[in-house]
């Protein structure tokens, strides 16, 4: 079967040709003015052209964040002509769409003739009512609880092929048929859905293009075993030329690019040859002894703290070095504090930066950080208050080799 014929609202592009008021146009698609904070916003899109008067148009389907059936009000309006007659003077819908001397409310009362659905919210919607040449929308997004509405992306069929004409003729001569033809679409839609998706399915293979749950299958079959643990975005990366780093598995390069793809920044490497090189001057060699494992099988990963703030993602951060590093070797994920201390691991234009002067407040926010409380708490007392060991590990480390 070909496809059917549709419209999309996927780049920022599609969206410049309508009309907006109190709403921006983003590349991720429509959202309210964050400043100064909206209340609401409409937007009206450009004229959609099916080809083919009277055109019965099949079906939305609307990716958006919402914040409850309030949030977001569509109207679907539908005319076989492209011109209106408006305060006595013959105007093409285009010009009314994108008037700047009409308002909203001004072209939404114009337009209420031509009006085929209204709906709150909708994420997939059967126009069923939707008959005519042309097809535009009024999209309106209410602010809720001072979180702001975003519509992502769009698509409308604008082919109907009803299931109709595989039945018998007298089902499809009788004019009370309209219900049997609505409820018909439900299966059509789903049929459409698996129909793209066996014809589309060369885009799974690609992380650029692929869906978010392939994304998953996609870093097993790589030997990602920890995929869960990557944002979206940065697993995408990843996966780009996934084949020709799996070349290079197990190497210093190797784990170097997977952690520059997670945190952002080029780790620091400290290995055993590099603190051997040294022995032969016994005042640095014993401070490099002091601060690094010193092992053939051991390596130290040296992560500054901005490139990963939360616990959560440090957490994370040593999962994936576990899981990517070479059996026999262990690992010593150090997250480097951007603080100065003296005898710690303080390195010139990596993380030694004075913080800038602030006035002390009583506000009950602000905290002045102990660094003799900090370091005085032991693996075990922390253990005994209840956290897990392997955040232990990593508070340890952190502040054994970076304060």
């Amino acid at each position: 079967m070909e496809p059917l014929k549709y419209f999309v609202f996927n780049k920022k592009r599609d969206y410049l040709h309508g009309y907006t008021e109190q709403i921006r146009i983003t590349d991720d698609g429509l959202e309210l003015y964050v400043e100064p904070p909206r209340q609401d916003g409409t937007f009206f899109s450009r004229l959609l052209d099916s080809g083919q008067e009277g055109n019965d148009w099949h079906r939305a389907v609307i990716q958006s964040v919402d914040y409850g059936d309030d949030s977001i009000r569509f109207f679907f309006y539908c005319s076989d002509s492209s011109q209106i007659l408006l305060n006595g003077r013959l105007l093409e819908w285009w010009e009314v769409i994108e008037s700047r001397e009409l308002t909203a409310k001004e072209k939404h009362e114009a337009m209420r003739p031509f009006l085929a659905h209204q709906v709150l919210n909708p994420k997939d919607i059967l126009l069923y009512h939707a008959k005519g040449r042309y097809l535009w929308m009024e999209i309106q997004l209410f602010c809720q609880a001072e979180k702001t509405p975003k519509i992502l992306n769009m698509k409308l069929y604008a082919e109907n092929r009803s299931f109709l004409r595989y039945l018998p003729e007298i089902y499809r001569t009788q004019p009370e048929n309209d219900f049997l033809k609505r409820f018909l679409s439900l299966f059509e839609a789903v049929y459409q859905d698996m129909d793209e998706k066996i014809r589309t399915s060369a885009r799974q293979m690609d992380p650029a293009t692929a869906e978010s749950e392939f994304l998953k299958w996609m870093a097993e079959w790589a030997g990602i075993s920890e995929a869960h643990l990557w944002p979206e975005d940065k697993l995408r990366v990843l996966l780009k030329g996934i084949v020709g780093k799996n070349l290079i598995r197990g190497t210093r390069a190797y784990m170097s690019n997977i952690i520059e793809t997670f945190t952002g920044e080029t780790p620091f490497f400290v290995e055993y040859g590099e603190i051997e090189a040294y022995k032969g001057n016994r005042k640095v060699y014993r401070k490099l002894l002091e601060h690094y494992a010193h092992d053939p099988y051991i390596v130290n990963i040296l992560v500054r703290e901005q490139a990963v703030p939360a616990r959560q993602e440090q957490k994370a951060l040593k999962r994936i070095i576990e899981d990517m590093k070479p059996a026999h070797m262990e690992v010593r994920l150090i997250i480097l504090k951007p603080y100065i201390y003296l005898n710690k691991n303080v390195y010139v234009g990596v993380n030694s930066v004075l913080g800038t002067y602030q006035k002390a407040r009583l506000d009950g926010m602000t905290a002045i950080p102990s660094v003799v409380g900090v370091l005085g708490v032991s693996s075990k007392q922390m253990m005994r208050s209840g956290e897990k060991k392997e955040e232990a590990d990593i508070h340890e480390e952190s502040e054994k080799f970076s304060v």
